[in-house]
């Protein structure tokens, strides 16, 4: 069986367009209307300040959508603070970001630095992902990350773990 390693950096671009294409159908013709008691999250979801690559972050946001999650999406090119600030308004225990290039993905080290100095360290997670921690996992913790998804299908499971753990937290700072 061919894994993405196997496939040219276009191929699996346009494979991507593709998949994208369907789950936007899926998930706009299915009209999911979940009873807020049954949604989980809400959870923040961008792409790092200088990060343009926006098709991984839809891809997510599909798969997220598709587990129940409610999702704040604010786009590309997210100022860090703004990450935290919009997590903070909302109510959400996680943030996810999405990274493709080193250069922007040294950014979400401010995202957390702005958690651990608003003394919200583990009541709020960050969850990361994108083309440059699949080339380096490792960058994930240097950056500060809780938790990292290697493929687009992790994130519902990424997210809940990461849920429960702020929650327990949370619970116990009360």
């Amino acid at each position: 069986m061919a894994s993405w390693e196997d496939f040219s950096l276009a191929q699996a671009y346009v494979a991507s367009k593709i998949v994208q294409d369907v789950l936007e159908k899926y998930s706009h013709g299915s009209k999911q209307d979940i009873p807020e008691t049954e949604a989980k999250g809400p959870v923040i979801m961008g792409n790092i300040r200088d990060d343009f690559h926006a098709l991984g972050r839809r891809i997510v946001i599909s798969f997220l959508k598709a587990d129940a999650w409610r999702i704040h999406d604010l786009g590309v090119d997210v100022a860090p603070v703004r990450s935290l600030d919009q997590a903070l308004e909302a109510g959400a225990r996680v943030i996810g970001v999405s990274a493709m290039m080193y250069t922007a993905a040294e950014h979400i080290r401010e995202i957390r630095q702005g958690i651990d100095q608003r003394g919200l360290t583990g009541a709020i997670q960050l969850a990361v992902g994108g083309a440059v921690f699949r080339l380096r996992p490792e960058l994930a913790q240097e950056l500060g990350a809780d938790g990292m998804g290697m493929h687009a299908f992790d994130a519902p499971t990424l997210f809940s773990d990461l849920w429960d753990r702020a929650a327990k937290i949370d619970r116990g700072r009360q």
